[in-house]
């Protein structure tokens, strides 16, 4: 896990090595109900890194349904968020995250 705080904001990448050999793309959003408060008084960025395209897919349905995430969409590698003061960038670790893997993971929780 590496934290990395500044004055501009703070990223915290929780992939292992292996997570980010894996990783070809990322699910990403904005976390409506973490947003404002504590270590992210301007956003909260939640980000899930996905093993392939078609994961992703899986992962970008069972993030639509959970109600506190907003602009939901699907990035490559390349992304690189405009991060501000006071934001909060959070990549998951694969292994953290399961639940978002799961098709329908979350489809009863909306």
């Amino acid at each position: 896990m590496r934290t990395i705080t500044s004055t501009v904001a703070v990223v915290d990448d929780q992939r292992t090595e292996a997570d980010k050999a894996a990783t070809v793309c990322f699910v990403v959003a904005t976390d409506g109900f973490m947003s404002g408060w504590g270590q992210a008084p301007g956003r909260s960025i939640f980000a899930v890194p996905c093993r392939s395209w078609e994961e992703s897919s899986t992962v970008t349905d069972n993030m639509n349904h959970r109600s506190e995430m907003k602009r939901v969409r699907l990035v490559g590698l390349d992304w690189r968020p405009r991060l501000l003061k006071g934001d909060h960038l959070s990549i998951r670790a694969m292994d953290d995250c399961e639940r978002f893997y799961t098709p329908g993971g979350f489809a009863c929780d909306h």
